[in-house]
């Protein structure tokens, strides 16, 4: 049955409908009345043309510098196809000089194995040294391998099991160069902060 005029009853129903605000049966019997009321149909229709107008009528801000490409490395930092469990050998020389800031979003997180990931903080190839992160999911596991320098390394979440050796957040162990690690796992999944050398061997 259609309305002769439009009432605040009406126009408050079609307002929330074109708002989104009706819901259930309530957004279904309103469907069904539109089918036969003109009142009620020209109502919505003035009201979803101003609703599609309003997200122009929001002030508009110019996003501080850098914002852009902040988002854009944040993307990227999103885990890349596997590269092989010994990345860090491709990574390119770090600035030399002054001071090396990389940011918690900046920098590329690779897979080099199922569950590990890791990403470059810092790589001097004529010292044969790289700092990185190394994040292994929960179950996760690096395979066994020969040091090619000393390697240190500091558990700053979870848990990582060498061995008999169980290492929790704060932890901090180094390998000696020629020393051997047999495989690594972790339990819960940890994140590591690593300085080796790029000469680490894989054992098979």
């Amino acid at each position: 049955m259609g309305h002769r005029r439009a009432t605040n009853e009406l126009r408050e129903q079609a307002a929330l409908y074109a708002l989104g605000a009706l819901e259930g049966e309530q957004a279904r019997a309103f469907e069904n009345h539109l089918g036969g009321c003109a009142v009620c149909r020209r109502e919505l229709d003035a009201f979803e043309q101003t609703v599609s107008l309003l997200p122009f009528s929001a002030p508009q801000h110019r996003p501080r510098p850098g914002l852009r490409q902040a988002l854009l490395q944040r993307i990227g930092s999103e885990p890349q196809a596997s590269e092989g469990p010994q990345v860090w050998k491709t990574w390119q020389s770090s600035p030399q000089g002054g001071l090396h800031v990389v940011r918690a979003i900046e920098g590329e997180w690779q897979a080099v194995g199922e569950g590990v990931r890791a990403k470059a903080l810092y790589v001097d190839p004529s010292r044969d040294m790289v700092t990185m992160l190394i994040r292994m999911e929960a179950g996760s596991t690096y395979p066994a391998h020969r040091h090619g320098g000393p390697e240190q390394c500091l558990v700053l979440e979870g848990d990582l099991r060498v061995g008999p050796v169980v290492l929790h957040a704060g932890d901090y162990q180094c390998a000696d160069q020629d020393s051997i690690h047999d495989v690594t796992r972790t339990e819960n999944g940890c994140l590591l902060l690593i300085v080796s050398s790029r000469r680490d061997q894989l054992l098979a």
